[in-house]
């Protein structure tokens, strides 16, 4: 059975009356701090510093509804309220568990029923009087001049937003292993402290947290934002190291507040980027004007609240972290062990006498592909370890290890010449420039003169003979039954014009101007210049003109096809296609909506069903390929 109970309120806004006869007699300071000693409902708001993060009276009811929505509504409470006006709260329902067989489709029938209903008495509303008990209560919802316009507007702004009280409250939990390093971290960047409770917001500090959308990690880094200031490859993902991924989230944030001015505007840039929010300071100027009046691009209701939920969440978190009920989780005591080789984990968990699943807990940066033996764990990484173990240097045994392997794999070694390219010596010794890329552990295509590198030897008919890696069967890295092409990848145009190489290519979601710089070899500000942008934004569809004078069209193809294909495999080890559906674009859709608000997909796997479609000129009644994706 299904049950629901009302909650319809208008959340009070007003001061006590003690409060009312203070603020008469005294300055508004002082009134504010009489209020806090009185413990009056405008001070559970106040966890924040208010002259970092201002609570403005604009967002007081968005702060105030997301505060309930992490401590008064459990999961299994749907709060049907209006997406504009958050302190218009229509009706709270419970749902099933959505954990149970059948339930997701059942609170979907529920929900939408009632999103439907309360629509129909908004728009009876609009054009006459309120004709029972139901009605005038609706109607109460809407103060001031211009009701009727306001319930006429509202019919299409019915919002559903669950509870997330049990998962705050685990996420403060956890957050008790993070909170004081991460805290010093920020410190050491001269930043608010506070930022570190950034992460309630973005993930409950859950550090195996992974989107739709491909964010990871407690700090919900997506891939293209990720690769600006941590290591991403097959072994290594520093997403998911809540303190690594902390210094980069730091940098982004200062960067973010050297630019924009203020934390309102710098902690927004968090979800709609920084370049997005100068725009809106450009033309809005405030950070109140933002909020109340700015509503282009992709800035809709997530972006908008994202301030609000960030001092929710603050206060809600310091109030249950001073609860004495609540026991947090505490820091693990570790040291740091530097390998000056690579190792597999199974040689590094033998030699320290470290479970391995100790060694997974501790090194959460490691991809699964370490622990099954796909990859080692490159050289130079910096190991956590008990700090109660074996004190051992990791170089004797691993190291010997290592050496005993490079001399079963010796092939022969290449000291690099003046005009010696990556792709030059994987024709001369016929391996592909990966397997070279990969013996050598180089974190890039440019190679130094005098540098000896390892070739290793290869049979003639394994897949690291081939000159062209990205010969090899795409199909592996990619989720079975997932159209296979790699034409949108291609260098086009190509020309020569004063001894110089050019082409064209069109830009594909998820790069960025840094990414495509770094597989032509080039830099980011001469790539900008050759295509006279104004900044380093790039949309997906753009037409760029590259430069091949270090790397020829064919290598920039292939690291551009691998990368992709890295990124797919990576979100596949998560999700899996499940079925597909068709879906008929209607005139006001974009892009951006219908795979981040509809279907909660990532662009690229849109486009990768739609191979066919140019997704950049999207047409009213245009069919498409919806894949439907569910977490493994």
């Amino acid at each position: 059975m299904i049950l629901f109970s009302l909650g319809i309120s208008r959340m009070n806004r007003s001061f006590s009356p003690t409060c009312f006869c203070l603020a008469r007699r005294m300055n508004l300071f002082a009134m504010l701090l009489v209020c806090l000693v009185l413990g009056q409902s405008g001070s559970a708001l106040a966890a924040a510093d208010d002259a970092e993060f201002p609570l403005y009276p604009v967002i007081e009811d968005n702060v105030r509804f997301w505060k309930d929505i992490y401590t008064k509504y459990s999961l299994n409470t749907a709060v049907i309220h209006d997406k504009n006006d958050l302190s218009i709260i229509y009706e709270t329902v419970t749902v099933m568990d959505t954990q149970l067989p059948g339930a997701q489709k059942v609170n979907k029938m529920l929900l939408d029923s009632k999103k439907n209903h309360y629509a129909a008495i908004l728009r009876k509303l609009s054009r006459s009087a309120p004709a029972n008990a139901e009605e005038r209560r609706v109607a109460a919802l809407f103060q001031g001049k211009g009701k009727a316009r306001k319930m006429a507007g509202a019919v299409d702004e019915i919002r559903v937003q669950t509870g997330q009280k049990e998962r705050f409250r685990e996420g403060v939990v956890r957050s008790g292993a993070y909170m004081a390093a991460i805290r010093k971290i920020f410190r050491s960047y001269n930043l608010p402290e506070d930022l570190a409770y950034l992460p309630h917001v973005e993930s409950s500090f859950d550090t195996k947290a992974y989107s739709k959308l491909g964010a990871s990690g407690i700090w919900q880094f997506t891939h293209s934002t990720g690769k600006q200031y941590l290591r991403i490859d097959a072994a290594v993902d520093e997403r998911g190291d809540p303190l690594i991924a902390a210094n980069a989230a730091a940098k982004y944030l200062k960067n973010s507040y050297n630019l924009l001015g203020n934390w309102p505007l710098a902690l927004t840039s968090y979800n709609y980027g920084t370049g997005g929010m100068k725009r809106a300071k450009r033309d809005k100027g405030t950070y109140e004007r933002i909020f109340k009046e700015y509503s282009e691009g992709h800035f809709k209701f997530a972006s908008r609240n994202f301030y609000s939920e960030f001092l929710a969440a603050l206060a809600a978190a310091k109030e249950l972290e001073n609860n004495p009920a609540i026991r947090l989780d505490q820091p693990q005591s570790t040291r740091s062990v530097t390998l000056k080789s690579k190792a597999t984990a199974k040689e590094v968990a033998r030699h320290f006498g470290v479970p391995t699943d100790t060694l997974k807990d501790l090194n959460p940066a490691l991809r699964p592909a370490v622990f099954k033996g796909e990859k080692a764990i490159p050289r130079g990484y910096a190991l956590n370890l008990p700090a109660a173990g074996k004190k051992k240097a990791a170089e004797p045994v691993i190291a010997a290890n290592r050496a005993a392997e490079k001399k079963s794999d010796s092939g022969r070694t290449h000291t690099v010449k003046k005009g010696d390219t990556l792709s030059g010596l994987a024709r001369k010794y016929r391996v592909s420039s990966n397997t070279i890329v990969a013996a050598n552990e180089l974190q890039g295509s440019v190679l130094r003169q005098g540098q000896t590198l390892r070739i290793p030897a290869v049979k003639p008919d394994s897949p690291g003979a081939m000159v062209i890696a990205s010969q090899q069967p795409e199909a592996a890295l990619l989720q079975k039954g997932a159209p296979q092409e790699s034409s949108r990848f291609a260098v086009s145009k190509t020309t020569v014009r004063n001894g110089k190489h050019y082409g064209r290519i069109q830009v594909q979601p998820g790069e960025t101007l840094k990414m495509l710089a770094a597989w032509a070899a080039i830099s980011p500000a001469t790539l900008q210049r050759l295509n006279d942008l104004p900044d380093s934004t790039v949309h997906p569809g753009r037409s760029l003109v590259m430069t091949f004078d270090k790397v020829s069209p064919r290598e920039f193809q292939q690291k551009r096809l691998i990368s992709h294909q890295k990124k797919e495999k990576e979100y596949f080890s998560s999700f899996s296609v499940v079925g597909l559906k068709k879906y008929t674009v209607a005139a006001e859709d974009t892009v951006w909506e219908i795979c981040h608000k509809k279907f909660t997909i990532p662009i690229w796997l849109l486009q990768k069903y739609n191979a066919s479609k140019d997704l950049t000129d999207l047409r009213s009644s245009m069919e498409l390929v919806i894949p439907i994706v569910r977490a493994i």
